[in-house]
């Protein structure tokens, strides 16, 4: 059923911009109705829908939400080996933009819905599936949805809610390796720098035009080595895994603290493991440049465009005093991009959730670490986290290092096999969290 249903979900192209979530919307709406789960939809712009179905419970405990997006990110059919909106299966692999994000998990939670509907289990509490537009841009739908207009009054309430965000990895042999619940995220805090010199002629160089100015301070951010710290969450993933790692690894990771008091290890690991390194400090990835309109001319200005993200606790407007001491140039404007921003976030992992899903994991992969995980990337865990909500990235889907870095890459894809195995896994999690 689960594949099935997942093939004809990546035939709906959901590619944002522009989205077309209510495309994706309808589908989840035909088999939640036929199942006689009661839906709404929220059509809040033209093509772009949210969509909340609620299985009730008696109320002992606040709701449980199982939270995805449908849209996914645009897709170069030409650099695919299969069209990207055919969900097609291949030597044991199902192919489609949106496989591993997170369409997958949208359907894991769907069918754990439809199966506590079937079953009929008494529940403490309502289970809501919330599925929600626009996060791969701005995270209208999301918004759209806690707000007056939406289902705030009721998603507010809630206690816990899953969606994307875990990490399992498997090795090529399909090993299980560990499982990653993310507890927290890092923030997007992106900034623009701008500068301005006077302009002239190609053929007679300016030693300070706006562009020289702008190399130069963008070499000082390159060159820039963010404090290394570590979190409690991101200590102990190093520790859960330390028994699975070999060689030198496996001391620093038994004690990542003093491994990073060590400038050899330090400096291997800021250099040579840019995920690793993302977990243990701030990062600046230099993006996009803009500056110029003819070879022959000197530009009046330029710009540049930073990816930052920071780590839970870190204060934005000191980091901004620290890029623009660091760039220790006047003339070069340091800004950010938006006013909007959405503090880095984190959760507890001494709940319930957490342990009902280590119980299960743990009689469907006995011997396999459940750990904590803190996400480099943005979710829309960021809105709820605030509200006082049990937040976590969890998927049962286990993948390989490869499957995994074609998230918004190439051939997106994930193995049948872990899609049939992680029906039982969501299913059981999601009915301990509501018996």
């Amino acid at each position: 059923m689960a594949v099935d249903l997942l093939r004809r979900y990546l035939q709906i192209d959901t590619s944002n911009p522009p989205g077309n979530e209510l495309k994706a919307a309808l589908f989840y709406k035909e088999v939640l109705e036929h199942e006689g789960i009661p839906v709404e939809l929220d059509e809040f712009a033209p093509g772009r829908a949210n969509l909340l179905a609620v299985l009730e419970g008696g109320g002992q405990e606040r709701p449980l939400i199982l939270m995805n997006h449908m849209d996914v990110v645009p897709a170069d059919a030409a650099s695919w080996s299969a069209p990207p909106f055919s969900g097609l299966t291949r030597d044991g692999l199902i192919y489609g933009r949106g496989a591993a994000d997170m369409k997958a998990e949208g359907i894991l939670q769907l069918v754990a819905m439809i199966r506590l509907k079937r079953e009929g289990n008494p529940s403490r509490r309502d289970v809501m599936f919330l599925a929600t537009a626009d996060e791969e841009v701005d995270f209208a739908g999301a918004e759209r949805a806690l707000s007056a207009d939406g289902w705030g009054d009721r998603l507010k309430r809630a206690e816990v809610l899953i969606t994307e965000g875990g990490e399992n990895r498997r090795d090529a042999a399909g090993r299980p390796l560990y499982f990653g619940v993310q507890v927290a995220q890092k923030a997007a805090f992106w900034l623009r720098l701008k500068t301005t010199g006077r302009p002239g002629h190609g053929s007679r160089p300016l030693a300070d035009s706006a562009l020289n100015r702008l190399i130069r301070a963008l070499e000082r951010i390159r060159l820039h080595r963010t404090e290394m710290k570590v979190l409690p969450s991101v200590e102990r993933f190093f520790r859960d895994l330390a028994p699975r790692m070999s060689g030198p690894a496996r001391e620093w990771y038994a004690d990542i603290r003093t491994a990073l008091q060590d400038p050899g290890t330090a400096r291997a690991i800021y250099d040579g493991d840019e995920s690793l390194a993302a977990l243990l400090r701030n990062t600046v990835s230099i993006t996009v440049v803009r500056a110029g309109y003819k070879t022959n001319v000197i530009p009046g200005s330029a710009e540049a465009e930073l990816d930052v993200r920071l780590l839970p606790g870190e204060d934005r407007a000191a980091f901004l005093s620290e890029v623009r001491a660091v760039i220790d140039d006047p003339s070069v404007e340091v800004k950010p991009i938006s006013e909007t921003y959405h503090p880095p976030t984190e959760s507890s992992a001494d709940t319930p959730l957490f342990r009902a899903i280590s119980e299960v994991l743990g009689r469907h992969q006995p011997g396999v670490p459940v750990t904590t995980r803190m996400g480099t990337g943005a979710t829309e865990s960021a809105l709820f986290r605030p509200l006082g909500i049990v937040c976590y990235g969890f998927t049962p889907l286990l993948m390989t290092t490869e499957e995994d870095a074609s998230q918004h890459g190439d051939d997106e894809r994930i193995a049948e096999v872990e899609m049939r195995r992680a029906v039982d896994i969501m299913y059981e999690v999601v009915a301990a969290m509501s018996r």
